[in-house]
C-alpha cells in the first residue's frame, strides 16, 4: 500500500431519518502509521462512523477531511484510491468468484475503457494470498462460508492499495488464527505509513493490537487514547457495567475480562 494520509473528521454529527442522531460533535483525527480501534455497545455508531469515514455516509453536520480537504469535495474515484473500506457484510453476493470479485477493488485505478493490467493482477495475487485465500481464488463467492467471505472483502480492501483502510469489524466471523493473522496484517501495514481503523467488540484484541482506542457511547466520543487511558476501569464500568473485571498483565497491556459477579 502507498503511504498513508490523514482522515480527520471535525464537528461530525451523523443521523438517520426514523431514529435520529447516533453520534453528535464527534473530532476525530486519524494518523498515518498508527491502528486505531473503535469499540461500544451495539448501536453505538462504530459502523456508522466508519462509513462516515470512507465517504459512504453523508454527514448531517460537521465535515470529513482526506489530508485536509473535504472528502465530499472529492471524487469517487479519488475516494476509492485513497481510502478503502471493509463491511461487515455484503447485501447481496455477485455472481463471480472469488478472484473477480476482489479484482473489483482496482476499480479505481482502472480507465473505464482499459481492461486490467498486469500490475493489477498481482496485486489482486498479494491481496489473496495476505488474506490466506489464495486457494479459494477459482470459487464462487456462493460457495464460501461466512469466514471465508469476510477473508475475501479484506481481499478486496487491500487489492485498492489505498493509504487508509477501515474495516468494520474485520475479525467478528473468523477462527482465532485468521483473526490474529488478519490483526497482525493490520499492524503491518500501519508500520509501513498507512492509516488503520477497525470496529470491534472484543476489547482485548483492541487493546493488544491498537496505538489508539476511540469509546463511543451515548452519541458521542466518550474516550480515546492510549488502551490503557481510553479502556481504564472508570470506562469500561460506566460504558459496558460492572460484570467485567479490568486490570493489567505483566507487561502492562489492559485486559478485561468478564464475571458473574463482581463488587466494586
Amino acid at each position: 500500500m502507498v503511504k498513508g494520509v490523514a482522515l480527520s473528521a471535525r464537528g461530525l454529527v451523523l443521523r438517520y431519518r426514523r431514529t435520529g442522531d447516533v453520534l453528535r460533535g464527534a473530532d476525530l483525527d486519524l494518523r498515518a502509521g498508527e491502528v486505531v480501534a473503535f469499540v461500544g455497545l451495539n448501536g453505538a455508531g462504530k459502523s456508522t462512523l466508519l462509513r462516515a469515514l470512507a465517504g459512504l455516509l453523508a454527514p448531517a453536520e460537521g465535515t470529513v477531511l482526506l489530508d485536509g480537504r473535504p472528502l465530499a469535495a472529492r471524487s469517487r474515484a479519488e475516494c476509492a484510491r485513497a481510502i478503502a473500506f471493509v463491511p461487515q457484510a455484503l447485501a447481496a453476493l455477485p455472481p463471480a468468484t472469488v478472484r473477480r470479485f476482489v479484482l473489483g477493488g482496482r476499480y479505481a485505478h482502472l480507465d473505464f475503457w482499459r481492461t486490467p493490467r498486469a500490475a493489477d493482477h498481482a496485486a489482486v495475487e498479494r491481496a489473496l494470498h495476505a488474506a490466506d485465500i489464495l486457494g479459494l481464488r477459482d470459487r464462487p463467492l456462493a460457495e464460501l462460508s461466512g469466514g471465508e467471505l469476510q477473508r475475501a472483502m479484506f481481499a478486496r480492501a487491500l487489492a485498492q492499495e489505498a493509504g487508509v483502510l477501515l474495516c468494520d469489524e474485520p475479525v467478528a466471523a473468523l477462527d482465532l488464527p485468521h483473526q490474529l493473522g488478519i490483526l497482525d496484517l493490520l499492524a503491518g501495514l500501519a508500520g509501513e505509513g498507512c492509516t488503520v481503523a477497525f470496529s470491534t467488540h472484543d476489547l482485548n484484541l483492541a487493546a493488544q493490537y491498537a496505538d489508539r482506542v476511540v469509546v463511543l457511547h451515548g452519541g458521542a466520543i466518550r474516550a480515546q487514547g492510549p488502551p490503557g487511558e481510553a479502556l481504564d476501569a472508570g470506562v469500561v464500568r460506566e460504558v459496558w457495567g460492572a460484570r467485567v473485571c479490568v486490570d493489567r498483565t505483566a507487561d502492562g497491556r489492559v485486559r478485561i475480562t468478564p464475571a458473574r459477579s463482581v463488587s466494586w
